[in-house]
């Protein structure tokens, strides 16, 4: 049976970064993985906290977190735990080469792939919109063939968002796809490898040399490299002698799969061993205290035992957690979720309703330790902590705090496996 200080289970954001931290303090740690993480498909910016319960954009997210009640999981680690693990997660990307921006103390704004702004607390420097506060001028830039991204959608979101005050345009830029019967649409991240191709980024200066106003600001889909790096974004910049900025994107997401690799690459420097399509379905668990995990592929059974153990499954959406008629539970530990069992009360009428929704809320119920509890309150099993999505108490789409929480979570069980 193979044996660590510290099992993870799930190679998401907090998966990962709790595997990285709890290295850093000398564990040996295994993380057990299944499936692509949310990271791959969201847009690799940490949201930390955007807009409070009424709806009100937040300016200052770690002075709101501080305000918020349990069982909300910011309250439950402590404004001072976020704050920590805000300044861990810019150290660690400052040293793996891919600096992100943001303190907790401001929100960015964020230029996305609709034409809107979102609010997050850290994002890669490609991404931070301040460069539009002394701009005069917006280009919107398209690639031929890429699908869904749009310059017109988003030129017009950039007229509405700065009234006026800036003149807004979009180009196209053309690269040479190798196109045939039955050839797939072009994705951001295929434009992403054909960029980093030895002179591509060339021929879009080519293309656009010469005909930019000063003071510019040019708006890229995020296709400036795939790897976590700054290269492409800064020599696109030196070459074109005016500022670039990436959006966040539609699925597949570049930006996310950008720090997806970042993590991997440095948690495996640490020594940590992550082991790919590991389906755990099961826990072991005697007197309240977890002895090993039990993961099944193609028939073959394995067992794996740890001091401690993580839990970074996320929600529905990843199968972290599994919905049933009246009933919510946690499927490895099984761990029954405290929601109604009346499911018409697990949603309101509109999905868009201008509030939290109910059923976004529920998840594995956790103490300040972040231990798991019965519906009793009692702790369920002593050596397991929970992070992330599978957490309870937060609608991380509505109030924008989805990788936050898994940053601040992962940090605060780091520290105590």
């Amino acid at each position: 049976m193979e044996r660590s200080d510290v099992v993870v289970i799930g190679g998401g954001i907090s998966g990962l970064l709790c595997a990285i931290w709890s290295a850093q303090r000398g564990r040996k740690v295994r993380v057990l993985s299944y499936g692509q993480g949310a990271l791959t498909v969201a847009g690799g910016v940490i949201d930390l906290y955007g807009y409070e319960p009424d709806g009100s954009e937040v300016e200052n997210p770690l002075a709101a977190i501080a305000k918020l009640k349990a069982p909300h999981p910011y309250a439950l680690v402590g404004v001072d735990t976020v704050k920590a693990a805000v300044e861990s997660f810019i150290a660690l990307t400052t040293e793996a080469g891919y600096p992100y921006v943001g303190d907790g103390e401001r929100n960015l704004q964020i230029p996305t792939a609709i034409g809107t702004f979102k609010p997050s607390g850290m994002a890669p420097q490609c991404l931070d919109g301040k460069v539009f506060d002394e701009a005069e001028h917006i280009i919107v830039m398209g690639f031929k063939l890429l699908k869904d991204f749009f310059p017109e959608l988003i030129a017009n979101g950039c007229r509405t968002y700065f009234a006026g005050s800036k003149s807004v345009g979009e180009r196209m830029v053309e690269l040479s796809f190798e196109q045939g019967r039955g050839y797939r649409d072009v994705s951001a991240l295929d434009v992403a490898r054909e960029l980093s191709k030895p002179g591509m980024i060339d021929k879009v200066v080519a293309q656009l040399k010469g005909s930019l106003e000063p003071n510019t600001v040019l708006i890229f889909p995020p296709v400036l490299g795939e790897r976590a790096d700054y290269r492409y974004w800064q020599e696109l910049q030196d070459k074109l002698g005016c500022k670039v900025v990436e959006t966040s994107s539609m699925p597949p997401s570049v930006t996310g799969l950008r720090l997806d690799r970042l993590l991997r690459d440095y948690a495996r420097q640490l020594q940590v061993d992550i082991i790919d399509k590991a389906h755990v379905t099961g826990a072991q668990v005697e007197d309240g205290t977890c002895l090993y995990v039990t993961t099944q592929n193609y028939g073959r059974v394995l067992h794996y035992a740890a001091d401690n153990f993580v839990l970074a499954t996320g929600g529905v959406f990843g199968g972290g957690l599994i919905a049933k008629m009246g009933r919510m539970i946690e499927p490895i530990f099984n761990l029954e979720l405290d929601v109604p069992e009346d499911q018409s009360n697990w949603s309101y009428q509109h999905l868009f309703a201008g509030k939290a929704q109910p059923f976004a809320s529920y998840g594995v119920a956790v103490n300040e330790k972040l231990q798991p509890l019965t519906k009793e309150g009692a702790v369920a099993v002593s050596n397991v902590r929970v992070v992330g999505r599978s957490l309870a108490g937060y609608d991380f789409c509505f109030e924008k705090s989805g990788n936050g929480v898994a940053v601040a979570t992962a940090y605060a069980a780091s520290q105590q496996v």
